[in-house]
């Protein structure tokens, strides 16, 4: 099963999977669970999120109807893959809520490097 977990992180190399340098699952550990016939099956490990102060704030956005937070990852962060970094840095784990909410002030991170610790908690 080790072969196979691998072998699809490298198949998704460059689309956002844990192979990509600005996922936040980059380095996440694989750990097995054995299932009650005996298969072993191969997972990422949980990712706790961080304390938000970790991240610099840039600015402060406010909410506009129409927004994603991929897009607002886009244009702040240089990279839409990036909106993880937003979610951390506003202490949330649902990207749509962060938008949810029209008027809603939400914190824009400095973009220039995931701060160590950020990725597995």
């Amino acid at each position: 099963m080790d072969q196979a977990l691998a072998s699809m992180i490298t198949a998704t190399a460059g689309t956002g999977a844990p192979t990509l340098p600005s996922s936040r699952y980059c380095g996440t550990p694989t750990l097995p669970w054995t299932l009650a016939d005996g298969t072993e099956v191969m997972y990422l490990a949980r990712r706790i999120l961080p304390q938000p102060g970790i991240y610099q704030a840039v600015q402060r956005y406010v909410v506009v109807e129409g927004d994603r937070l991929d897009n607002l990852a886009a244009r702040f962060l240089g990279d839409p893959l990036l909106y993880w970094m937003i979610c951390d840095a506003n202490n949330c784990t649902d990207p749509d809520a962060l938008t949810a909410e029209v008027g809603r002030s939400i914190v824009m991170p400095l973009s220039s490097g995931v701060p160590a610790g950020a990725r597995h908690g």
